[in-house]
């Protein structure tokens, strides 16, 4: 029978391997236990401490960061994952931005947090239903990404008028296994229709057709992952949108706009090399 693409036969599979697994379900339970740990005992301590609810959210975000970082760390000294960063400082640097990615695996949003100190982000009402997360996104203020658009912008609108940047993917899930990018939802259009403000588009790329929607954690890949995140140069919104439309033909554009890059950006698999 064939196996796999990616996937190790038995007889190729060694002690790296059988390490790598290992070490990839201890991670993931880690970073559960640690995301209920935190949300038992440092956000609680900050809600008795820290009276403004700004504060404690920039102070909760602060912690999550750091805590990713951690995380980001331990994958790597573990031999599981490794990330690489190019113009990492036009993040760090940012302020009332929108910050798009791609999100071909379930690490991404951790590898672009770690590089940063806070970040407001758009995230899945699911996390806040689940037992080891719920706590976490909470005690950050990040935006639920429901069925109510209009309470998706109006959130996003408040934060960014702030000056805190938002981290949000544009297919709105991971991209399916063998896709360089999944369908694109128009959140992300909407929420610059309505704020005008740029856009900053991180390219992340994978060196393995690992951890994406449908794949799951225990298919290891056959040597460790590597990351590289890309920072371009901000978009500004004046440069790519059309005021003599309609919001919903701007909305439509705008995603056509966001889909194109990225599909010319991943053209170059890891390497640099065309794909």
């Amino acid at each position: 029978m064939a196996e796999r693409q990616g996937t190790p036969t038995r007889s190729t599979k060694g002690f790296n391997w059988y390490w790598r697994l290992l070490a990839t379900g201890f991670a993931f339970s880690a970073f559960g236990l640690g995301g209920l740990l935190m949300a038992i005992t440092i956000f609680p301590a900050m809600m008795i401490i820290l009276q403004d609810r700004a504060k404690r959210r920039r102070y909760a975000q602060f912690v999550i960061c750091r805590g990713f970082r951690l995380f980001t760390w331990m994958l790597d000294v573990t031999g599981v994952a490794v990330a690489e960063t190019e113009n990492i400082e036009r993040l760090r640097s940012a302020r009332g931005a929108l910050i798009i990615a791609n999100h071909p695996t379930l690490l991404d949003v951790v590898m672009i947090l770690a590089q940063m100190d806070r970040c407001q982000c758009v995230v899945k009402h699911e996390l806040f239903r689940n037992p080891f997360m719920a706590g976490v996104v909470r005690a950050a203020g990040f935006i639920r990404n429901n069925d109510d658009p209009e309470n998706l912008i109006s959130q996003a609108r408040d934060h960014l008028a702030t000056g805190a940047c938002i981290l949000i993917f544009p297919e709105g899930t991971r991209t399916p296994s063998r896709r360089k990018l999944g369908q694109l939802q128009r959140g992300v259009a909407n929420i610059a229709i309505e704020t005008q403000v740029d856009l900053i588009p991180v390219v992340v790329h994978c060196n393995h057709d690992t951890l994406k929607k449908g794949v799951p954690w225990y298919r290891i890949p056959p040597s460790k992952i590597r990351f590289r995140l890309v920072v371009d140069a901000p978009l500004s919104f004046g440069d790519i949108a059309d005021p003599t439309l309609s919001r919903a033909r701007q909305a439509r554009l705008l995603t056509r706009i966001i889909k194109d890059y990225y599909l010319d950006r991943l053209t170059h698999d890891f390497a640099g090399n065309r794909t």
